[in-house]
């Protein structure tokens, strides 16, 4: 199944994940980028963990941590676990992410290229992490650093000119590179 990418604002968004180890310190990181109010829930954590800024809930997995979460990860290494946590978001409407079981997300985390207010997500629908981190390495190659001024000017002239002043100034902004 092909799975629509969406651009949605996490800004102030309770995410949980369920989990303390590498994987979902990395979920927590790409999250964090994006504004969302991160809360852990696991027994242990990574060391890392603990300079993120993410609220940290040392213990075992309840349903009660999913009031009020806009999305949800599972990303213990139980795979019971993390049925039951993508169970339990299903019940309630909660989009969530299962790191070990592609069967059991409504969402896919993409690989993701940042330039400022540029994102560029790649995904392959969960059929393979590996090719979508090596398609997210071919893309930053492509996109330059300077994307990220290129989009700000962007920004900044948008509505004060032309349609076509405007398509013609950001054509000229991309060739600069």
């Amino acid at each position: 199944m092909n799975y629509f990418p969406m651009f949605v604002s996490l800004e102030g968004k309770k995410c949980l994940i369920a989990g303390g180890g590498r994987i979902a310190l990395g979920k927590a990181e790409k999250l964090l980028a994006f504004g969302a109010d991160v809360v852990a829930v696991a027994p242990a954590f990574a060391e890392a963990f603990e300079s993120l800024g993410v609220k940290l809930v040392r213990g075992e997995y309840s349903p009660d941590f999913l009031e009020g979460a806009y999305l949800a990860i599972a990303a213990t290494d139980d795979r019971e676990v993390n049925a039951r946590v993508a169970a339990d978001c299903r019940a309630r409407g909660i989009a969530v992410n299962s790191a070990d079981d592609k069967e059991n997300c409504t969402f896919f985390f993409p690989a993701l290229v940042l330039r400022g207010d540029v994102t560029v997500g790649i995904s392959t629908g969960g059929a393979s992490p590996y090719l979508a981190a090596r398609l997210k390495e071919r893309a930053e190659r492509a996109f330059p650093e300077s994307l990220k001024e290129v989009c700000e000017r962007a920004k900044a002239l948008r509505g004060s000119v032309s349609a076509e002043e405007y398509a013609r100034a950001v054509e000229e902004m991309l060739h600069e590179d």
